[in-house]
């Protein structure tokens, strides 16, 4: 059964409260106020669009002032330059918190945070990684990705949700978004989670929701279902909805089937990935639909040397009996251990602006891929596809 979180209530105020030590010394008046709202990156469109997540994450790191928190979730963490950012904002007496999915203990980086942080949760600033082979909660690994500030540059309670592991890699190779919000209620509810992965209390079924403000977030792993599939299922194509799916990787076959109906009953539905599993493949072109099928997309180039990493959702259109646009974001791809195996955290938010911005990037990411023919999954190269052994090639952990 779900566990829900009441959100913008006095639980939530009550963590933020307590959330972390009392700041000296904020940040002037005259710093720069952060910037809210999404970011996306490109590996292909020069130095400032490859490294605009990256340049973010670091300028909110700088920002962070002495006696302010910074907590990460983060399920690959190989930057040196992110690990050399926060060893030296812990040196400034911030209290620098990480948790780490075990693959990270491999990593130069990782090494250069457990010298400058140690691993002692009982100290101001620590790093502590999941057991081998599970995650910190569920039973899989930790595929989380979100940075949490107490302020920074002079502003409380900022969350960066995205879809970029802090790898090198992320920057220069991968399309990712990442939003960034400033909501209390949202920076509780997080916060929340984030002393869940540190305690490692290990569950299958994790499965919290929280209403905060317009914010709903889930975090993972549920035992069955998916927020994904339950909005589908409240998608009306009268007037010509719109359905727009940018994924790192997709074998999850309810979702996929759930597209094929949506197309095939009047809306315009837009898929691009960069793996997708035989069911999923299978399910996007099968014959029949009334409109031709989904407009379905790859975008993996050079052996993988830039490939799409998103995971995001988009609807503009009928969505529980009315118009609106949504936008479905966070850490998850959609495959079974991505909802039902792993750490993560995914948000849904309906706000016209945000889903255009969206939209935009989808637009330069769909223009960069590859067709696949409406009914003929074997137009999707044998690279792309996620074997039936997952032993032989498992990218669902990016």
């Amino acid at each position: 059964m779900a566990k829900s979180v009441l959100a913008a209530g006095a639980m939530l105020t009550a963590c933020v409260l307590a959330a972390g030590t009392p700041m000296q010394g904020a940040a002037a008046s005259a710093d720069p106020v952060p910037k809210t709202g999404p970011i996306f990156n490109s590996p292909v469109s020069g130095s400032a669009k490859r490294d605009a997540i990256s340049t973010r994450i670091a300028g909110l790191i700088a920002g962070t002032p002495k006696g302010g928190q910074i907590a990460i979730a983060m399920y690959h963490f190989s930057s040196q330059d992110t690990a050399s950012q926060l060893v030296a904002a812990a040196k400034r007496h911030v209290s620098v918190r990480v948790v780490l999915d075990h693959e990270s203990t491999a990593y130069a980086a990782y090494k250069r945070l457990r010298r400058g942080l140690g691993g002692d949760t009982k100290k101001a600033s620590w790093v502590v990684v999941c057991d081998q082979d599970r995650g910190c909660i569920g039973p899989e690994f930790n595929h989380n990705k979100f940075f949490l500030f107490s302020a920074t540059l002079g502003t409380r309670n900022m969350v960066v949700q995205t879809s970029a592991n802090a790898t090198d890699g992320a920057r220069d190779t991968q399309w990712n978004d990442a939003l960034v919000m400033q909501d209390p209620a949202v920076y509780a509810a997080y916060l929340a989670y984030f002393r869940d992965l540190s305690a490692q209390h290990h569950t299958a079924n994790y499965h919290r929701s929280v209403q905060a403000g317009k914010y709903r977030l889930d975090f993972f792993p549920w035992s069955t279902g998916d927020p994904i599939s339950q909005a589908l299922d409240q998608v009306s194509c009268a007037g010509g909805t719109r359905v727009m799916v940018s994924l790192g990787h997709f074998t999850w076959g309810p979702i996929a089937r759930r597209l094929w109906k949506l197309d095939s009953a009047g809306c315009r539905v837009q898929v691009i990935f960069d793996i997708v599993g035989p069911v999923a493949i299978h399910a996007l072109t099968q014959k029949g639909g009334k409109y031709g099928n989904p407009e379905t997309r790859y975008l993996t180039e050079g052996g993988r040397t830039t490939y799409a990493h998103s995971k995001y959702l988009l609807i503009d259109g009928q969505y529980q009996g009315r118009p609106q646009k949504v936008v479905f974001t966070g850490s998850n791809n959609y495959t079974t251990v991505g909802f039902h195996g792993h750490d993560e955290a995914m948000i849904t938010v309906a706000d016209p602006s945000l889903e255009a911005e969206y939209a935009g990037n989808f637009a330069a990411v769909f223009a960069h891929g590859h067709a696949v023919k409406p009914t003929d999954p074997s137009s999707v190269p044998k690279a792309v596809i996620e074997p039936v052994d997952p032993g032989t090639a498992n990218h669902s952990g990016e």
